[in-house]
């Protein structure tokens, strides 16, 4: 019994190891087996005229490198599990009328399309809308903005208002000194129309005399560019004058 078993286990063994083999070697075939043969049909015109046949049966040779023919490694599905837990629902009951209103869910009313051309309420409309549901909230930063912004442009208003009435002041001063420059210039001229003998020495003398010289070119040209504008435009003359009475 110790050697069958032995013998049992090597057989089972070397197949697990030849299985798992990449190659290996082709199993040795069974010796060929002999059958004699004798039809059923005798004569001249069946079997060539032979009365008995001898078959020898000898075992297909098998590629040891062939692939298997049939795939044993098939996913066969799960049986059906366990049946789930029952779902157990509350005796059914009528609905109320108020049940009714609540799951009732108004039509979608849209502000762009009318296909069917329906004449819908403006109540509806709005309420479809939604609007009365929103509640307005201004931030209080707006209300700060608005007062810095409101406090930003009365002081720039003020700047602007001190800085005219400061450039009015120096202008109005120049004014007053060329005019009192002209007047002492006119003064002296007239001195010395009278005769009267200004003291002073002579560079001092032919100084006044080109000063006066030159103020009395500028209103020359002052004079003559007055007439040619008359001319040729007299808004612009105008306008030009008013500019210089400022």
């Amino acid at each position: 019994i110790t050697e069958r078993t032995r013998q049992a286990l090597m057989r089972i063994t070397n197949s697990k190891i030849a299985a798992a083999m990449p190659v290996r070697s082709a199993e040795k075939q069974a010796p060929a087996q002999f059958i004699r043969y004798t039809p059923s049909q005798q004569g001249a015109a069946f079997n060539s005229g032979a009365k008995q046949r001898v078959i020898r049966l000898v075992e297909a040779q098998v590629d040891p490198m062939e692939p298997p023919r049939f795939k044993i490694n098939k996913k066969i599905p799960r049986g059906p599990p366990s049946p789930p837990a029952p779902v157990l629902h509350s005796p059914t009951r009528r609905v109320t009328v108020k049940e009714q209103k609540e799951w009732k869910i108004p039509p979608c009313i849209s502000n762009w399309k009318n296909a069917k051309g329906y004449t819908v309420p403006l109540d509806k409309r709005l309420a479809a809308d939604g609007r009365g549901l929103q509640q307005l909230h201004i931030n209080e930063n707006f209300a700060k903005l608005a007062e810095a912004l409101y406090v930003a442009d009365r002081k720039a208003r003020e700047a602007v208002e001190t800085r005219a009435q400061l450039e009015k002041k120096l202008a109005q001063k120049e004014k007053e000194a060329k005019e009192e420059h002209l007047r002492q210039l006119a003064q002296k001229a007239r001195d010395e129309r009278a005769g009267i003998k200004i003291s002073g020495s002579h560079t001092k003398t032919g100084d006044d005399e080109q000063e006066r010289e030159m103020l009395r070119q500028d209103r020359h040209k002052e004079r003559a560019r007055d007439r040619n504008l008359a001319r040729a435009a007299p808004d612009k003359r105008s306008k030009l004058q008013r500019e210089r009475e400022r």
